[in-house]
């Protein structure tokens, strides 16, 4: 099995938990307003499958998977395999066991796939679901990003979902420098604070399913969103 080397990630990603957003209408809405991708995963694996499914039949919009495991896998256009670099977990850090599971069931499936070289930066509910150390020194963080491009990642995570913790311009700057390297972000961004992180280089910016359900109108607030951070300047 051999990871997509093809699929692109669009500069703004949604995660959307089906557990929130299961109605075919909304993303038929998402649709029509301009995304071409929206990033699946969180706590409501169970109808992963049939909103795949509906999605892959009733719209044009490109599914990128998270799971949770190898029982949260569904046909999606590409899966993502985050192995949580910083992990203590033998479910989640790399060659783990959930790692490993996932990464099987993949491969039996000929499910499309891309690895994720994923860091937990600060105190959120992933770090504890995940059991992650935080790795505090930048040039850390740096080596841990060069050894995982080197050994075949392509894509790298950093998420920053933890109201006290900033994102290091210096980081983002210094993690460009690693060649060939497509750099993700996750935060409770809104629309202005996303565009910047795109700036400092970010290759992607993703934000966590409850930015949208915790907002009065989420179909007002991913217009604003893709209004931002996916029409072209």
């Amino acid at each position: 099995m051999e990871q997509d080397r093809n699929f692109v990630f669009e500069r703004y990603l949604p995660l959307l938990d089906p557990d929130s957003f299961s109605d075919l209408s909304f993303y038929r809405e998402l649709e029509r307003i301009g995304y071409r991708q929206v990033l699946l995963g969180g706590t409501g694996a169970a109808d992963l499958p049939g909103l795949t499914m509906k999605l892959k039949e009733h719209t044009r919009l490109q599914v990128v998977l998270y799971p949770a495991g190898p029982d949260s896998l569904a046909p999606a256009d590409v899966v993502l395999l985050p192995d949580v670099m910083n992990s203590n977990s033998h479910y989640a850090r790399p060659f783990g066991s959930g790692s490993v599971a996932t990464a099987m069931h993949v491969a039996r499936r000929g499910l499309n796939f891309i690895p994720l070289a994923y860091f937990i930066m600060g105190n959120s509910t992933a770090r504890w679901y995940f059991d992650a150390f935080v790795v505090s020194s930048p040039k850390i963080i740096l080596g841990y990003a060069n050894y995982a491009r080197m050994v075949g990642y392509r894509y790298l995570a950093l998420d920053y979902e933890d109201p006290a913790l900033a994102i290091d311009p210096n980081l983002i700057s210094a993690l460009k420098q690693v060649p060939g390297l497509h750099l993700v972000i996750s935060d409770e961004f809104d629309p202005a604070s996303g565009r910047q992180a795109l700036r400092m280089g970010a290759d992607t910016v993703v934000t966590p399913s409850d930015i949208f359900e915790d907002a009065s109108d989420p179909l007002r607030l991913a217009r604003e969103f893709h209004d931002a951070l996916l029409v072209p300047s």
